[in-house]
């Protein structure tokens, strides 16, 4: 075999191996929405939503946790260090540069259809059903701040507490909607709560984990 004939030959591998991807990515391309897909996800499931005892003692830790933000003397991770670990789920949008502003937040949520409250510095994105969570500063403290002049963040992190009564699976997928929404609009990619790109065996893990927890809790 020639030199010439060779040189043909790795050509024409070449272009099958070329023709052999294009046809592989117009034909299996991999979907860009993450979707849930679980049995448990009609509120009539579940008994009407009232508040309880045990309800307002979860909120009332939610919201001492969102205040440990504030103290900079208190690490961000170590917010996720408690016994209620187990029954959170958070998820980030993380950039290469500061893209969310304070500011350009409040512009967004109130150009968005999602219902929210500013908390003094982040939000509290408010689900159906009454269910909401919360909408942080991703690095420390936690908030943003005009009088530390923490008006920007390269990382915004979500944070859902799986609360009895409620129909967590429901709610998982408004706020996976929510970051699809928020990272596109930001450009932005979104991690799962070990920094790691959100797959889709992840959000069935969280699903399944939902589903578990409204089980448990339906009485």
């Amino acid at each position: 075999m020639t030199i010439n004939e060779i040189i043909i030959l790795l050509l024409g591998i070449a272009i099958s191996v070329t023709l052999l991807l294009i046809f592989r990515r117009i034909f299996f391309g991999k979907k860009t929405a993450i979707e849930i897909s679980k049995k448990v996800n009609s509120r009539e499931l579940f008994e009407p939503a009232q508040k309880t005892d045990e309800e307002e003692i979860l909120n009332s830790d939610i919201e001492k946790a969102s205040e440990d933000f504030v103290d900079e003397d208190v690490e961000y991770e170590s917010v996720f260090r408690s016994e209620e670990k187990s029954n959170l789920i958070t998820l980030h949008l993380e950039a290469d540069e500061n893209v969310f502003t304070y500011k350009g937040l409040i512009d967004y949520l109130d150009n968005s259809e999602v219902s929210y409250k500013d908390e003094g510095g982040w939000f509290k994105i408010l689900l159906e059903d009454g269910d909401n969570f919360m909408f942080v500063n991703g690095l420390n403290p936690g908030k943003f701040s005009e009088e530390e002049n923490i008006l920007s963040t390269s990382i915004m992190t979500l944070i859902y507490s799986l609360k009895p009564k409620s129909n967590s699976v429901n709610a998982l997928s408004q706020i996976i909607k929510f970051s699809e929404n928020t990272a596109m609009n930001f450009s932005t990619q979104i991690l799962d709560s070990d920094r790691n790109s959100l797959t889709q065996q992840m959000v069935e893990h969280y699903s399944q984990m939902a589903e578990e927890f409204d089980l448990n809790n339906i009485s």
